[in-house]
């Protein structure tokens, strides 16, 4: 195995480490098996006349937050990012308990909703990136452990991790407790690097309170090259689940590479107790998923889901709208969808459509339902799709300042 020489700090101490279940996942110990340090334990000081000035230190980097939503009667009670959306939502980011709507969805609409979630996505990864970069550079200078003013204790450890495929990870962590042990939460950040062309950037929050409330985001971006070809990849992961059930998910995943070929989707879901009284149309369990991928040469595919679920006492109601594109390089391809329902007694309905185009200026439309709707004709009509993406490779590129500054392992400085 090869050795290293390089090295971490945890309260003072020297250590390195080579989980072997590291891979790329977080690195760094675990915050769901943590117990704090009991309050009655006297903060210790490694550094002559350092302890009153640690003791008093403030809570050392700055950073977003993980808060509780303010309560509101009849919706979700759970954590969301405070600085990053208006508090005045009725829900946390991209839930919402709204019915889905039963007819067919419009795809302008559609376009503009993923067009600002992913520039507000975009706008979140370049502050977390910041934020991640910040603490990683404070790491070195700051305290082991401290309170602040408000009665907040912390603490702050780092390491480096080698995984299986010799990638180097050096990570800083901050864990806290409020002064009335009533929250409990820890905050990690973390850069990623090879001898070759990988880096990597990420950072993940978690936070429990006696309350019965957990929450968990993590956010990461790498690059890489592959026979020459740069790629660069982002995640985002947001959970949250409260004492009573209710519970929130969402993922987003984007992947570029220079040759112009971009993917990208995302996953979202909520849901509530299902013995909890709704209005009409609302549902105790909803999804969402979208995606699209370019192939760099005017060729695209793009596609949406939405459906909802409702129980009804002794069996459950669903109902759900989707649709999806393909495109050729030509401007050749196909625009379909659906729209259904399901009864908690087996009983159903639908209606589809679609769309051919073939590049010839009229358009093949046509369609039918459970309920004996039927139609086909062709209309004049000029065809639009997204030939590529409005976000691409090189806005990506250019908005990964913090991760395109990591460095190798061999340019770390100890």
């Amino acid at each position: 195995k090869r050795s290293l020489n390089l090295t971490g700090k945890q309260g003072g101490s020297i250590f390195v480490t080579r989980p072997e279940n590291s891979g790329n996942g977080t690195p760094g110990p675990d915050f769901w098996s943590w117990t704090p340090p009991s309050s009655n334990d006297q903060i210790s000081d490694e550094v002559d006349g350092m302890q009153a000035a640690r003791q008093t230190s403030e809570y050392p980097i700055s950073s977003n937050p993980v808060l509780e939503k303010e309560r509101s009667v009849g919706f979700l009670s759970i954590p969301f990012e405070s600085k990053a959306y208006e508090t005045t939502r009725n829900l946390p980011p991209f839930q919402s308990l709204l019915d889905v709507d039963k007819t067919k969805a419009s795809e302008v609409d559609v376009e503009e909703i993923s067009l600002k979630e992913e520039r507000d996505l975009e706008v979140e990864f370049s502050a977390h990136a910041a934020e991640a970069a910040d603490a990683l550079h404070k790491a070195k200078e700051l305290s082991s452990q401290g309170v602040n003013q408000d009665g907040t204790r912390w603490w702050i450890e780092t390491g480096i991790e080698q995984r299986p495929d010799g990638v180097i990870c050096r990570w800083t962590m901050i864990r806290g407790v409020s002064a009335d042990q009533a929250v409990e939460w820890q905050e990690k950040y973390w850069e990623a690097s090879d001898e070759f062309d990988y880096k990597e950037l990420g950072s993940e929050k978690s936070g429990r309170d006696v309350f019965g409330n957990v929450w968990s985001e993590k956010w990461r971006e790498s690059m890489l090259q592959d026979s020459g070809l740069v790629h660069l990849e982002k995640t985002a992961d947001k959970w949250g689940k409260n004492a009573n059930g209710e519970e929130w998910q969402e993922k987003w995943w984007e992947h570029y590479d220079a040759s112009g070929k971009s993917e990208k989707w995302a996953d979202k879901w909520c849901s509530i107790d299902p013995n909890t009284p709704l209005e009409a149309g609302h549902a105790h369990v909803w999804h969402e998923r979208w995606g699209e991928q370019y192939d760099g040469y005017g060729g695209s595919v793009k596609y949406t889901d939405k459906w909802a679920e409702r129980c009804e006492g002794d069996g459950w109601s669903k109902w759900g709208d989707k649709w999806d594109e393909h495109f050729d390089t030509h401007g050749r391809g196909v625009k379909q969808g659906e729209t259904w329902w399901q009864g908690k007694h087996g009983d159903q309905w639908n209606r589809t459509w679609g769309e051919e185009h073939n590049g010839s200026g009229w358009v093949h439309k046509y369609g039918k339902s459970s309920s004996g709707e039927h139609w086909d004709t062709h209309v004049e009509q000029e065809t639009w799709y997204e030939r590529f993406p409005h976000y691409g490779f090189y806005h990506c590129f250019d908005n990964s300042v913090q991760l395109r500054e990591v460095k190798k392992p061999s340019e770390m400085s100890e």
